[in-house]
C-alpha cells in the first residue's frame, strides 16, 4: 500500500474500507469462479493511487512497471511536469513500430494528467501516424477523438505538448501546415461550434497562429454529420466531415490554456513553442481594444449567465439589481467545490423553484452552483399584500407567508466562500458588512465585549465610539443602495408626519416615501392607515440627521456629503449616500450589502435510477421479436427467434453457445468467432432459467435489448433479469444497477440529521466530534470522512431492492450465502459503494453512512473532486459494490468510440488529495476569515495576494491535516432544510412552468419581467420551432412495431416487417411553444422585430402544415 500522510485515526478508517473491500471481493471471486459470466474472474481491479490507476487502465499499451516510475518522479515534478517526464521516458521503451511507441507514450503522459481515471487516454486519442511535409521532411500527426473532450482544456493541450516532446525523442520533424489545411480549419471550428458546445470559440486571427505554427499536427476522426464546403478532399486530412476532438482541442485547449503551455514550456527549456507567446502578445492588446479590462479595478454587471434562457426555469435577479441575492463571505459545511448557499427561506419564497441540489447559475465569481441550506445568513425580505414589509430566517415563517406576498423586495445573502474567488481567478468584490466582520474588527481594537453579538441600538452606538468600530450591522440598512438625494424627500416626509411613541415610530403612508423605506429595507408594518417602524426607528432617524423630541420628530443634524476628505479612514465605498449617513450619526456606517448576485435557475436537482430506453432487464437480445417494448414474454410467445450473438467455445467439452455456461457440462465458455445470427428456444430457455434459480409459476414480466452492441455481442445470462424483474429494478449497458443523484459537498454532518444513531456513528468510527469531545448527542457536529457518502433517502429504499437482489443472485443463482439481509435502508449503513462520473471510466469506492430528505448525494470535497467533478448540478451514480463485482463485464460495452466511458475499468480504495482534481485545493478550511481578507475585498485585491493568510487545502497537501481539522464559518440546523424538489419538476406542462416563471418575475424587485419574456422567446421558444420546422420537412419514418428507421417510405408503402410506419416529428410538437409565443408577446409588449420574426414562423408553419388546395369555407364567405 501507498504511504500517505494522515492521522491514525484516519489510517484505521482507511484500512477498515480495505478489509470490507477484501471481504466483498473475496465472495466476488468465489462467484465468479463458478464459470457463470462471462470472464471466471472479478472485472474491476483495485488502485491504490494514481500511478497504479495509470497501470491498470492501460493494460492493453503494455505498461508494465510504469507505476513505480510515476511515483518516483512525484516526488520532485508536479503532475503536469511528470506527464510530460513519463512521456518522455516511455518512448524509449520497446515497441513494434515508431508509431505505435508514440501512442503509447501519448496516452501514458494524457493517464498522469486526468488522474487515471478519464476515459480520454483510451479514447480521447484516435490514433498517431509520421507524415511527410511539402520539403521531404517527416512530421507527426496527433489523432482527436470526441471523448478528449472529457480531459479538458489542460488535458487537451499538454497532450499536444506530450507529443512534441516525444517526437523529439524519435528525431521527427516539425509539422509544416499547407494553406489549405490552416483555412480549413477556419471554416471547421466555427461549424463545429453549430453542432456542440464549445467554451470559447477562437477568431480567424488566433486559428490562424496556432493552426500555422504548431510543430505538431492536430488531426481528428470525423465526429459530426456535418461537412465543411471548402477546402475539401485534402490529401493529409482523411475526412470532410467535422472533427470534433481537433476542434475542441485547439478551442479549449490551445488557447484557453495557453498561459499553462508558456509556463510548462519556460519552465522545462522546451523551445519551438514561442508562437504562444506571440498568441498571449495578440490577446492582450485585443482584450485591451475591446475593453475587457476593468477600469479602476471595479467590477460592473454580466450578463453572460442570462445568455442560455429556459423557459419555466425562472430568473431570480438581473445583473448586479439592488434587491437580488446579496454577498457574504463565508463557507458553510455543505458549500465549497462550487456549491453555494442560501438560506432555506429564501428557496421557499422563490415559489420552491430552487431546491436543496437545484443547479443555480450566477452572475460570479464562476458560472454556476448547487444550491445548499445555509439558516445562520440572512433570508429575504418581503413586501405584503397588506403593506407590511417583514424579513423571514425559517422555512416555517416562508410558509406562512405563501400567497399573501406582493413582491420579494431583497432575496437575501447568498454565501460564497475564498475559494470560489481563487478557483475562477476573480478580483475580491465587497461584500456584506456582516456580523463575522464586524467581529474581527471588535477584535483588532481589543477584547470582545460580553454582549458583542446582539447589543441594542444604544449598546451599539456605544461600542462604536468606544473601540472605535462601525455601527453594528443588526442596526444596519441599504443605505449604499438609495442616492442622496433620494433620501431628501422620505426625511421631509418624517418631520412633517412622523410621530416617535414609545420604542417606535410612525409616519403617515404616502407612496414615494414608503417605496424608499422598502428600498432600504427598513422593516414595518401597517397600523390604522400608517406605517410603523420597530427595530429601525433610531436607526433610521438618526442616520437621517433626526431625533425625537417630545414625540414629535426634529432636525438634529444636516443629511449632506461631507465629502471624501472629510470622512478621510471612513469612507471604504465612495458612497455619498454612505459619507452622509456616517456624518449625521457620528458613526461610521459600512454597507450592509454592495456586491448583489445575479442567478437564474438551471438545472432541477436529481435522484433517480438509472434507465436505458426502454429500461432493460437483462441484457440478453431478442432481435424484432421482443416489440417495441422488448418484451421477453413476447419474444417467446413467437417461438423460435433469431438474434446476433457472439460463438462461444466451452472450455472443458469444446462444444460452440452462444452463452457463458456450456449448456451441455456446464464448463465456462470463452469468445472463439464472430458474431453470427442465432437460432433461440426462449421459452425453453426460460423455463430452465426459472427452474435453475428456484422459482415457480409465472415468470415476471421482463424486457431484454434489441441487440447487443459489444464487441463479442456476448448475451447475460436470464436468470439474472429474471432476478431483477422479481424486485423491479433494472441493468444500465454494463451489466451494473445505478442509482443517480446531483453531487453535493458536506465537510461536516450532525448524526441526528442523517438518521444516524450515536452508538451507530461510533461503530462506523465517529467517536468524536470536530471539536474532540467524545460523541455522546446526536446533535454533535461530527467531520465527514473523505470517502464516506450521505444519500438521498430514495436512494436509500433503491439500494434496499438491490441488496435483496444480490442476496438472491448469489443464493440462488450461485450457490453462495447471502451477504447483505437488507430489510430496510438503515440495513445499508456501513456497506460499501462505487461512485461514478459519466465522464470517467474510475470508480471510487466509499461507503453509505447516512440518508437525507433531499434528493442530493451528500459527500466529501474530496470524493467529488475525485471523480473528476465539482459541485455546479451535476449529478453521479452510486453502485452497490457487490453488484458491480459479480455484474460488472468488459464484455457488455459498446463497441463504438466513448463507449468505455461511465464503466468502472478500475476502483480507487483510498483517496489521495494530492491526486485530485486541483479545484478542491482552493477550498478554504478555516472557522473565521481574517480583518486582512475583508479589507482587502474594499479594494478589489486579487485573491492570489491573500494565499497566505488564508487557510486552504493547498496548504495542507502533504500532512497529516489534509484529510481533517476542517473548518467552516458558518453553522446551518440541517443540511436537508428546505424544499427537497422544484417546482421545475412538480408543475406538469409548460404553460404551467411559464406562468409560474412570469408570475414570479413580476414578485422580484431585482428582475426585469420584460426581459425575461424576451430572453426566453428569443433564446428558447423560437430557434426550437424553427429547429422542428427543419426537422419535420427532414425526417425519418420509425416503423411501430420493430423500430426500423427509414429517410423515405419504402415502395410498398410499410416496413419490410409488414406493419405500419409513423412519423418521428409530429406537427403538435413543431407548434408547441406558438401560442404561448404569441400570448406572453403581446401581454408584455415585447419589441416590433420579436413579435414580427414570430408572426414569420407562424406564416412557415401554416404553409407547410395547411394546404393551398383545401380551405374550409362557409356559407357566408361567398355572399
Amino acid at each position: 500500500m501507498v504511504n500517505v500522510a494522515c492521522s491514525k485515526a484516519m489510517e484505521d478508517y482507511f484500512n477498515g474500507l480495505i478489509d470490507e473491500a477484501d471481504r466483498c471481493y473475496a465472495v466476488a471471486r468465489k462467484a465468479r469462479a463458478r464459470g457463470l459470466d462471462p470472464e471466471t474472474f472479478v472485472e474491476i481491479p483495485r488502485a491504490d493511487d494514481l500511478a497504479s490507476r495509470v497501470e491498470k487502465l492501460l493494460e492493453p499499451w503494455h505498461v508494465e512497471g510504469v507505476a513505480e516510475r510515476i511515483r518516483e518522479l512525484s516526488l520532485k515534478h508536479n503532475r503536469e511536469e511528470v506527464s510530460l517526464l513519463i512521456a518522455k521516458e516511455m518512448a524509449g521503451q520497446p515497441s513494434k513500430s515508431r508509431e505505435d511507441a508514440i501512442d503509447r507514450a501519448v496516452r501514458v503522459g494524457l493517464a498522469v494528467l486526468t488522474e487515471g481515471i478519464l476515459v480520454a487516454p483510451l479514447e480521447g486519442i484516435a490514433g498517431v501516424k509520421v507524415g511527410q511535409n511539402s520539403d521531404g521532411t517527416d512530421y507527426l500527426s496527433l489523432s482527436f477523438a470526441g471523448p478528449i473532450r472529457a480531459a479538458g482544456g489542460t488535458g487537451q493541450a499538454l497532450s499536444v505538448l506530450i507529443a512534441d516532446v516525444v517526437r523529439r525523442e524519435f528525431g521527427i520533424g516539425k509539422y509544416i501546415p499547407t494553406d489549405g489545411e490552416v483555412q480549413r480549419l477556419k471554416e471547421e471550428i466555427p461549424l463545429y461550434k453549430q453542432c456542440q458546445h464549445l467554451q470559447y470559440a477562437p477568431g480567424n486571427e488566433e486559428i490562424e497562429i496556432i493552426a500555422r505554427n504548431c510543430p505538431v499536427c492536430i488531426d481528428g476522426e470525423g465526429t459530426e454529420d456535418a461537412e465543411i464546403s471548402g477546402f475539401r478532399d485534402l490529401p493529409r486530412i482523411e475526412t470532410n466531415k467535422v472533427r470534433g476532438g481537433a476542434c475542441l482541442v485547439i478551442s479549449e485547449g490551445m488557447t484557453l490554456k495557453a498561459p499553462k503551455i508558456q509556463k510548462h514550456t519556460r519552465k522545462l527549456g522546451i523551445d519551438g513553442w514561442e508562437f504562444i507567446d506571440e498568441y498571449l502578445e495578440w490577446k492582450k492588446k485585443h482584450n485591451a481594444k475591446e475593453g475587457d479590462e476593468e477600469k479602476d479595478n471595479k467590477v460592473g454587471p454580466d450578463s453572460k449567465y442570462l445568455k442560455d434562457m429556459v423557459a419555466g426555469r425562472p430568473v431570480i435577479g438581473h445583473p448586479s439589481m439592488p434587491g437580488g441575492l446579496r454577498l457574504r463571505y463565508g463557507r458553510g459545511r455543505t458549500a465549497g467545490l462550487a456549491a453555494l448557499a442560501i438560506n432555506p427561506a429564501t428557496m421557499v419564497a422563490l415559489d420552491d423553484f430552487l431546491a436543496i441540489g437545484t443547479q443555480i447559475k450566477i452572475e460570479r465569481p464562476g458560472k454556476a452552483g448547487a444550491v445548499t441550506p445555509c439558516d445562520t445568513i440572512e433570508g429575504p425580505i418581503l413586501l405584503l399584500q397588506n403593506g407590511d414589509l417583514v424579513q423571514v430566517h425559517t422555512t416555517k415563517e416562508a410558509k406562512e407567508l405563501k400567497g399573501k406576498v406582493a413582491e420579494i423586495v431583497d432575496l437575501g445573502e447568498v454565501l460564497l466562500a475564498y475559494g470560489e474567488f481563487m478557483e475562477n481567478n476573480h478580483v475580491l468584490v465587497p461584500g456584506a458588512f456582516c456580523p463575522e466582520w464586524y467581529r474581527v474588527e471588535l477584535e483588532s481594537k481589543g477584547p470582545l465585549p460580553d454582549d458583542w453579538e446582539a447589543p441594542s441600538y444604544e449598546r451599539a452606538k456605544e461600542i462604536s465610539r468606544q473601540f472605535g468600530v462601525p455601527l453594528h450591522p443588526a442596526h444596519n440598512l441599504f443605505w449604499y443602495d438609495i442616492p442622496l438625494e433620494e433620501l431628501q424627500p422620505l426625511r421631509a416626509h418624517i418631520i412633517a408626519t412622523g410621530r416617535f411613541e414609545g420604542d417606535h415610530l410612525t409616519v403617515a403612508k404616502q407612496k414615494a416615501a414608503k417605496r424608499t423605506l422598502e428600498c432600504l429595507g427598513a422593516l414595518h408594518r401597517m397600523e390604522a392607515g400608517r406605517v410603523r417602524i420597530d427595530h429601525y426607528a433610531l436607526p433610521l432617524l438618526e442616520g437621517l440627521g433626526l431625533r425625537a423630541e417630545d414625540g414629535k420628530i426634529v432636525e438634529a443634524a444636516p443629511l449632506a456629503d461631507p465629502g471624501a476628505e472629510a470622512m478621510a479612514g471612513r469612507d471604504r465605498y465612495d458612497s455619498a449616500t454612505l459619507r452622509a449617513v456616517s456624518a449625521a450619526l457620528g458613526i461610521e456606517v459600512r454597507a450592509r450589502a454592495v456586491a448583489r448576485i445575479g442567478a437564474r435557475m438551471g438545472r432541477p436537482e436529481k435522484a433517480k435510477e438509472r434507465k436505458m430506453k426502454p429500461p432493460p432487464h437483462s441484457l440478453f437480445p431478442l432481435g424484432t421479436a421482443g416489440g417495441m417494448q422488448r418484451l421477453v414474454s413476447t419474444a417467446a410467445a413467437s417461438g423460435i427467434i433469431s438474434a446476433e450473438m457472439g460463438i462461444r467455445q466451452c472450455t472443458a467439452c469444446g462444444k460452440n453457445t452462444y452463452m457463458c455456461s456450456c449448456p451441455e457440462c456446464g464448463g465456462h465458455t470463452r469468445p472463439s468467432n464472430r458474431p453470427a445470427e442465432q437460432k433461440v428456444d426462449l421459452k425453453g430457455m426460460m423455463a430452465a432459467a426459472m427452474e435453475r434459480i428456484g422459482m415457480k409459476g409465472t415468470p415476471p414480466e421482463i424486457k431484454g435489448v434489441q441487440g447487443m452492441i459489444s464487441k463479442n455481442k456476448t448475451p447475460e445470462a436470464l436468470e439474472k433479469g429474471i432476478l431483477r424483474g422479481n424486485h423491479d429494478i433494472f441493468v444500465f449497458k454494463d451489466g451494473t444497477i445505478r442509482y443517480d443523484m446531483t453531487d453535493v459537498p458536506t465537510t461536516h454532518f450532525r448524526p441526528r440529521e442523517i438518521g444516524l444513531s450515536v452508538e451507530k456513528a461510533r461503530a462506523l468510527g465517529y467517536v468524536k466530534d470536530t471539536h474532540g469531545a467524545e460523541l455522546v448527542d446526536a446533535e454533535q457536529v461530527c467531520e465527514l470522512r473523505v470517502q464516506d457518502l450521505i444519500v438521498a433517502n430514495s436512494c436509500g429504499d433503491y439500494l434496499v431492492k438491490i441488496a435483496n437482489f444480490i442476496d438472491d443472485l448469489l443464493e440462488r443463482y450461485y450457490g453462495l450465502p447471502r451477504f447483505y439481509n437488507a430489510t430496510k435502508r438503515e440495513d445499508i449503513i456501513g456497506h460499501l459503494t462505487i461512485g461514478l462520473a459519466p465522464h470517467t471510466s474510475g470508480g471510487i469506492l466509499c461507503r453509505v453512512i447516512g440518508f437525507c430528505r433531499a434528493a442530493v448525494g451528500y459527500g466529501h470535497p474530496f470524493f467529488h473532486a475525485a471523480k473528476r467533478r465539482n459541485c455546479d448540478g451535476d449529478e453521479d451514480s452510486v453502485i452497490l459494490l457487490m453488484d458491480g463485482l459479480l455484474n460488472f463485464s468488459r464484455s457488455f460495452l459498446p463497441e463504438r468510440r466513448g463507449g468505455l466511458m461511465d464503466a468502472p475499468l478500475v476502483l480507487t480504495t483510498r483517496l489521495d488529495p494530492n491526486e485530485i482534481d486541483k479545484e478542491a485545493h482552493n477550498i478554504d478550511v478555516a472557522w473565521s476569515y481574517p480583518l486582512e481578507f475583508y479589507n482587502a475585498t474594499l479594494e478589489y485585491l486579487h485573491p492570489k495576494e491573500l494565499e497566505k493568510v488564508m487557510d486552504q487545502v493547498a496548504r495542507r497537501i502533504g500532512s497529516a491535516l489534509q484529510y481533517e481539522g476542517f473548518g467552516y464559518t458558518h453553522d446551518t440546523s440541517d443540511i436537508s432544510e428546505g424544499p427537497v424538489e422544484s417546482a421545475y419538476k412538480t408543475l406538469e406542462t409548460m404553460m404551467d412552468k411559464m406562468n409560474a416563471q412570469l408570475e414570479l418575475a413580476r414578485k422580484i424587485r431585482a428582475v426585469d419581467t420584460r426581459d425575461v419574456v424576451s430572453r426566453v422567446i428569443t433564446k428558447h421558444f423560437l430557434p426550437d420551432m424553427i429547429g422542428n420546422l427543419k426537422s419535420f420537412s427532414s425526417q425519418s419514418l420509425r416503423c411501430t412495431k420493430c423500430g426500423a428507421k427509414y429517410r423515405r417510405i419504402p415502395l410498398i408503402g410499410r416496413c419490410y416487417c409488414g406493419h405500419n410506419l409513423t412519423l418521428t416529428v409530429h406537427e403538435k410538437s413543431v407548434k408547441k411553444y406558438l401560442e404561448i409565443s404569441k400570448e406572453i408577446g403581446e401581454k408584455y409588449e415585447l419589441d416590433a422585430y420579436t413579435q414580427q420574426r414570430i408572426a414569420i414562423v407562424e406564416e412557415s408553419m401554416n404553409s407547410l402544415f395547411e394546404s393551398d388546395k383545401i380551405k374550409r369555407c362557409k356559407l357566408s364567405d361567398f355572399m
